[in-house]
Parts: C-alpha cells; structure tokens; sequence
C-alpha cells in the first residue's frame, strides 16, 4: 500500500467527529498501531453498498478511491458475497503442497484476457513484483553470468519491499532505507533516446520494468510512441519487458490490462490490487520460455493464492474480463473527464486533468490537502498523492447517477477553492 498519500488531519468539521466511541478509536490507534500512516481521517466505516460506504455515524460517502484502485467491485457485490460465504464454509487454506481448483480457474482467466502463460498467485502488489525481479535476474543468468540489471524509470511505484522499493524511481519512498539492492538503472520516463543509449553499450540489461500509467506519482501516462519503441528495443536486445499492471490491470483503464491500449504484448506482468476486489490477492503472470525458469523450489509463498483469494480473484475476473463491462469503465471515464474539464476550464488553479478509464488524476497548481478534507466533510471520498494530484478511482461497477452526484460535490469544492 502507498503510504504519505492521505493528508493528515486531527480534527475537522461535522458529525463524524462526535461522540465517545471515535475519540476511543483515535486514541486506540495511536497506542496500538504503528504511526507509519500519520494521523488517520477519524472515520470509521462501518459497512458498505455498491459504490457507497456508511461510516460509525451512519453518515453516508460516495467511494471515489475504492480502497486505492482495489475494491474493483464495490462493496457488497452480490457474486463476490456469495462466492466468499459459500468459499468460507468449504476451505480457505491448504498450502500449495496441493491441488487448488480456484487457482486454476483464476489462472485460466488471466490466460485468456492477455496471453498464453503461467501465473503464480502472492499477496501483494510487491511480493508480485519481488517475483518478477528475481524472474528476471533467473533469465539474465541464463542469458550470461553477469546479466542482471533491470530498468525502471522515475517517477515509478513498484512497491515497498526491498527489491521493489529498489526498483522504484522515487527518492522519497527509499529514504532513509539505505543501503539499497544493486542492479537498478533508473532512467527518464518517457525518454526512449536515453533508454536507447543505455541498452546500446549495457550488455548487463536482463529486463525493463515500466508501469504504463504512473498511479503513485500522478497518473502519468506512457506515450504510445516510448512504449512501442520499448517494446521492440527489447525483443532486438533480448531483454524482457515487465509491464507492473498493479493498479492499472483488471479493467481499471478500460482494457482488462494498460498495455492492451499500446498494442504490445510483455513477456511479464504483475498484478494485485483490483484482482481480488478487497481480499489480499497477486500474481505474477509471464509467457511459458520464461515462468519455466522459476523450477521447483526457486520461488514459494505460505498464503500465496489460497482458496479464499482466488474464489474472490475468479469472480472478480470473470465479471471484469467481459468486453460489455470494460465498455463501460471507457464510458464512465470519458464522461468523468469530459465533464471535469468543461465544469473546471475557469479555475486557474487546475493545471490539466488526464487519465484512462476511471483511472483520472486532476493536477493542481496548488496543493491539494484541503481539497480532500472539504470532500470528505461533504460526504465524498478523494485521494491526494504527490501533493498536488487529485486521483478519482471509483469501484469500476460504480453507476452514472452516483458519478454525476460525487461531481456536483467536487465541482462544488472546487468552486469554493476558486473563491
């Protein structure tokens, strides 16, 4: 998970601040928790229904963060529910010493919506890229002794592990983590001349690692042209491309993955977030020349893909995956966009509005805290990241009526920002 990216706050306005029970809450999280995270919202949901959560007051917010681009299909959801009970009742956890049926199935999905391959199910965004890296580096041992430079770019997110946070292109995410993994190169994203010159005299390069849409950093979105470039650069150097899908793959864009939007195919992906629609789900997904490099006893995880994660994992695929309902992340996006760019063209403070599918970062000229606080004191759940991006990021099955009610609320607030 992302840490840093909530504004903090102590009080503000409104009921949810009332009573006993959220000063104990507060209270309890500072004697109990870890700090990490800073001071919570003092907001405590309680429940939650489509693309609307109830928090310990009954007050009502519209979700336009689901969790961080992961509770894909809202809350509730009538499959999803059914599936969990009925899972639950059955078994959750045998190991993969055994046969996993729901593994299989979820797997057969992933096949099917991008490419012919394996999958290995994780946990996490970050333990799917820690099994991406060492992939990696496997192929570039087989490939030549001392080939196992990987390039990333900045900007990038790939997770807080060491090997992930490694790769990452963020100095504020590695420091005071030092020393960090050898082997990164990270270099200007979106630049292919440098990534070019790099590949040209650096035999040393087993893979390059890319998101496609920058979620972390602002949603920043590759060029067409870099990743294509990129794409045939490493077929002619021998080099694999790890595209990180973690919060851009399972329909968040609009396609079931980013790259299917570049006309590409990867030789790796990785995926969480979205893939278990609230229940702590990844996978690393790579074509058969390569995931037969990870033999027996190479790789391993205790929780990785137990029976409960992917029964969540398949429905979340199967209903995602279908052509009908990405049609309409498309649709809901470009109207969310559209609408944005007409309501805010005024505001001198709003820089540019981008994104794909309901994956939509609003760049400001200003920080943007306060912006969040005003939502969530009107009821509407927003993100701030890299201080001046708002992100908009909606459970994907979230309705028009509910989207058009969470704009009034924000074009509201952006509105009195103006003032």
């Amino acid at each position: 998970m992302e840490i840093g990216i909530f504004p903090i706050f102590s009080f503000f306005m409104g009921t949810v601040m009332s009573g006993k029970k959220i000063s104990r809450l507060v209270n309890d999280d500072k004697k109990y928790l870890f700090q990490n995270y800073g001071d919570r919202f003092p907001v405590s949901f309680v429940r939650g229904r489509g693309s609307i959560l109830f928090d310990q007051n009954n007050r009502r917010y519209i979700d336009f963060l689901s969790g961080i681009a992961v509770s894909s299909l809202g809350y509730a959801h009538p499959a999803l529910t059914r599936a969990l009970h009925a899972q639950i009742e059955r078994v959750m956890h045998t190991s993969n010493y055994f046969l996993n049926k729901e593994q299989i199935e979820a797997a057969k999905h992933i096949s099917e919506y991008t490419f012919a391959g394996k999958t290995l199910f994780v946990n996490s965004g970050a333990e799917a890229n820690e099994a991406a890296i060492k992939l990696a580096r496997r192929f570039g041992k087989v490939k030549s002794h001392d080939c196992y430079n990987i390039i990333t770019f900045t900007g990038s997110f790939h997770g807080r592990t060491y090997g992930s946070m490694s790769a990452t292109g963020q100095e504020k995410i590695k420091k005071g983590f030092e020393p960090l993994l050898s082997g990164f190169i990270t270099l200007p994203y979106n630049d292919f001349g440098k990534l070019s010159a790099e590949l040209e005299y650096n035999n040393n390069v087993c893979a390059v690692m890319t998101e496609l849409v920058q979620g972390e950093s602002g949603i920043n979105i590759a060029s067409k042209e870099f990743i294509q470039n990129t794409a045939n650069l490493c077929k002619e150097k021998n080099v694999l491309l790890i595209i990180d899908e973690v919060q851009t793959g399972i329909g968040r864009t609009g396609k079931f993955c980013a790259y299917q939007h570049f006309g590409i195919e990867p030789d790796i992906l990785t995926f969480a977030k979205g893939l278990g629609a609230g229940i702590p789900i990844g996978a690393l997904h790579a074509k058969d020349t390569i995931a037969k490099l990870l033999e027996k006893g190479s790789h391993g995880t205790t929780f990785g893909g137990n029976h409960l994660a992917c029964a969540a994992a398949a429905v979340a695929l199967k209903t995602i995956g279908k052509k009908k309902f990405l049609d309409t992340v498309t649709q809901k996006g470009e109207y969310i966009r559209a609408r944005l760019k007409k309501s805010t063209a005024a505001f001198p403070y709003i820089k540019e509005i981008r994104g794909l599918g309901l994956h939509i970062g609003i760049e400001l000229k200003r920080p943007g805290a306060d912006l969040v606080k005003r939502a969530l004191e009107r009821g509407l759940i927003i993100n701030c990241t890299s201080e001046r991006i708002i992100r908009i990021m909606p459970p994907l099955t979230i309705d028009m009526k509910t989207i058009k009610e969470g704009l009034d609320i924000l074009e509201r607030i952006f509105l009195e920002a103006q003032e």
